[in-house]
This record gives structure tokens, sequence and C-alpha cells, in this order.
């Protein structure tokens, strides 16, 4: 079981290496409140999709789980779990505990 803390951590390893690759500090720096995609985020729609991507398979190699963050269900919530760190973990969290 991935618990929030470890989901957490795994977001902000995942989110340093990516500020290291793409050039940002303000990545490589994040914190649970760091806003993700939107207004004033920290990525364009291909950082989202390569986080994604990177996350998916942290958890694969983190629990043994194949598991898809951007599915359905997640992109019809009225708060995207995309949009900040700490909704990220959650639904990290969330999906590997499934």
């Amino acid at each position: 079981m991935l618990t929030r803390e470890l989901a957490l951590a795994l977001v902000l390893r995942r989110l340093a290496a990516l500020g290291r690759e793409l050039g940002k500090p303000a990545l490589e720096q994040a914190d649970p409140s760091t806003r993700l995609f939107g207004e004033h985020a920290a990525l364009d729609s291909i950082g989202l999709v390569t986080l994604i991507a990177d996350l998916e398979e942290d958890i694969r190699v983190a629990t043994g789980k194949t598991v898809t963050l951007a599915d359905e269900k997640a992109m019809s919530r009225l708060t995207s779990p995309f949009r900040r760190v700490d909704l990220l973990a959650e639904h990290v969290a969330e999906i590997a505990s499934r």
C-alpha cells in the first residue's frame, strides 16, 4: 500500500528530477502547495504529461502495480488532481490503493 506520505515523496522526487531536466528551479523546490497546472503553474501540458507518465512508472516500481493516473474519473473531477502537488499526492495514494 502506498500511503499519502509516500505518494507525496514520490511526487516531490519526480518533480525535482523534472525541474533539473527542464531547468525549472521552482519544480526542484516544490512543496505540497506548489501549483502544477493551470494559471501561474510550473508545468505546461507537455510537462504535465511527462510528470504523469514518469509517476506511473515510479508507482509500478514502488508497488508492482500498473496504474493510470489520468483516467476519465480524474479528468471529470470538480477539482483536478493535477492542479497542486498535495492533490496529486492524494490521487496517487488513492489510485495505488485500488
